[in-house]
């Protein structure tokens, strides 16, 4: 078997675009792709895909305008959607354990949807198609917060840790590494396009019909004091998905996988065993 203690920096040309991903390794394993959220990237997945590489070829993409992938001019649920299905078709992806959070969620139940063939089983991580005002007001307040740059690491994190107060500070440190980078004046700044800033905040109500067209198993996490996702919402998309089931995790809130990582994998490695063929 191949070293499979870090994984590799990879690209592909997908939608005219080259786009990154990091590929854990152990190719003869299912498949599992990581979709991170709205200005996020693939790094966010780290500590779960090294628990997860023994058992699944994990993947973990930069969706366009992140990470070290291409910039574009724009960033839709569609555009996103072509990208993801350019690049499982590069790869020749097959029986694919699909893992989206926020975003990526969203982006992941359109693939599910359009390509019943492709997915074996869903995980949406902390997204439904009604998002609580609560969450929508924060994140605009955020992104009409956000300093342009920073002067030091020590700077961002502290910026980065005010944002994701439930993360540990090992997660928040370890995350600074893969979301920064330098400017034409020396000064830190996110690596993210900052044209996503202008992404339109709202509910995707349309996602109805999508989570109508998911076949395959899929399991819904719920962090218990998410501003994003309301316990009724995530209980009736549930229960609007053909085989769905939902997982509330405590002492989370919208970033479920790093504000609680071990209950996050507990729960995933459950759903995985219970709902494989």
């Amino acid at each position: 078997m191949e070293n499979i203690s870090q994984p590799q920096d990879k690209f592909v040309t997908a939608s005219g675009l080259k786009l990154h991903y990091l590929d854990w390794g152990n190719p003869d394993v299912p498949p599992m792709l990581l979709l991170h959220g709205l200005c996020g990237n693939a790094h966010y997945w780290d500590f779960f895909a090294r628990s997860m590489k023994r058992d699944y070829h994990v993947l973990a993409l930069d969706q366009r305008g992140h990470g070290g992938s291409s910039w574009a001019e724009s960033y839709g649920p569609r555009d996103y959607v072509l990208d993801l299905e350019a690049f499982i078709a590069t790869l020749e992806l097959d029986n694919i354990v699909l893992i989206g959070h926020s975003m990526g969620g969203i982006n992941a139940i359109i693939y599910a949807a359009r390509h019943p063939d492709q997915v074996s089983q869903l995980v949406i991580v902390d997204i439904a198609p009604e998002i609580a005002t609560a969450g929508l007001e924060r994140m605009e307040k955020e992104r009409t917060s956000e300093p342009e740059a920073f002067g030091s690491e020590e700077e961002a994190i502290k910026y980065m840790k005010q944002l994701e107060p439930r993360h540990s500070e090992a997660f928040v440190r370890y995350q600074a590494r893969f979301a920064l980078k330098r400017d034409d004046k020396g000064r830190l700044t996110f690596k993210y396009d900052r044209a996503l800033q202008s992404t339109e905040l709202q509910s995707p109500q349309w996602l109805w019909e999508y989570l109508k067209e998911v076949i395959c198993p899929t399991l819904l996490l719920h962090g218990m004091e998410s501003d994003m996702l309301s316990h009724e919402v995530a209980q009736r998309a549930a229960h609007t998905l053909v085989f769905g089931s939902v997982v509330d995790i405590e002492h989370a809130g919208h970033s479920v996988p790093g504000d609680n990582p071990d209950a996050f994998e507990v729960a995933v490695r459950n759903f995985l065993s219970s709902s494989s063929a």
